[in-house]
């Protein structure tokens, strides 16, 4: 383990939390199995780093010679949050106390709050422990466990949308519909987000839409389109927008109608609420009907006799 690697990279001014991932990454994880805090409280000439320092100890277990390691902080300790006459006396010197005194007394409070702090190393460091937890979650929101399924069920909330979707589709989905004004009737790039999405090739296409009734309402005894003025099917300004999705394998009825359903809400996400969305099912592949070891069409036909 080389300590010294660690005090010449950049990594030094980082805050701890931070610090302590990348000092597993330049020694090796299994390297860190086990570490310690050591808060030597809050002071003016440290404010600006909060790593001051890091050693190694080395001790000896009935089977091998272990190496922990200290990480010397500036932050304060327990020890520093709880009351002062709780460890050392009100007063460390007498008027009656010579100069000598004075500094052995003056020496003797500085072992003790040593002491003291040396004796909350492992509570500091428990607790250290738990906010570097809670920092990972926004350094590794997508590679943590605990944040990445935080991440899921913030997007099934956002989303808000019955989907059947699994978390990694539910992820991709999410991700997108934070640039959904990029996508927007952008047909090409929706064709390629929908294919990734469902796993299967999908095209999307304008589709012109017609009115078999008119719209239009009634004019006295005629009707505009119908018996007076227009003639014909009318046609709207808005096209609809129709999904196809192309598979090369059979899928059950009820999969076909579950896919379909939810091209349909995804796409609502995407296009101007005054198209209708059409979602259709394509198969690529090739539909056989074998009658034994003959094939009906080729070789087999089919006779209705009365």
């Amino acid at each position: 383990m080389n300590i010294k690697d660690v005090r010449t990279s950049e990594v030094w001014g980082y805050i701890g939390e931070v610090f302590i991932e990348e000092l597993k990454y330049i020694i090796g994880e299994d390297d860190l199995k086990e570490f310690w805090v050591k808060n030597n409280g809050m002071n003016s000439r440290a404010s600006s780093k909060d790593v001051t320092n890091v050693t190694t100890y080395g001790y000896a277990t009935a089977n091998d010679l272990k190496e922990a390691i200290f990480i010397h902080m500036s932050r304060n300790s327990i020890y520093h949050h709880l009351p002062e006459v709780f460890f050392h006396p009100i007063a460390i010197s007498h008027p009656n106390m010579s100069n000598k005194e004075v500094v052995a007394a003056i020496r003797k409070n500085r072992r003790t709050e040593q002491e003291n702090i040396h004796f909350f190393i492992p509570f500091d460091t428990e607790f250290f422990k738990k906010k570097v937890g809670l920092v990972n979650r926004y350094l590794n929101i997508f590679t943590d466990p605990n944040a990445k399924q935080n991440l899921f069920t913030l997007a099934r909330d956002i989303v808000a949308k019955d989907l059947a979707l699994n978390k990694e589709q539910l992820y991709k989905l999410f991700l997108n519909l934070c640039f959904s004004e990029k996508l927007k009737e952008n047909l090409p790039a929706l064709a390629q987000l929908l294919t990734n999405i469902m796993a299967c090739t999908i095209t999307v296409k304008y589709l012109p839409k017609e009115f078999s009734e008119t719209p239009f309402k009634n004019l006295g005894e005629g009707i505009l389109g119908h018996n007076a003025g227009l003639q014909g099917k009318v046609s709207s300004e808005f096209d609809d927008i129709v999904a196809t999705i192309i598979s090369n394998q059979q899928m059950k009825y009820q999969i076909i109608q579950q896919y379909m359903k939810t091209l349909k809400k995804i796409l609502e996400f995407f296009v101007f609420a005054n198209r209708d969305i059409h979602v259709r099912y394509q198969t690529s592949g090739i539909d056989e009907f074998i009658l034994n070891k003959s094939y009906l069409g080729y070789n087999t036909a089919i006779s209705i006799s009365n």
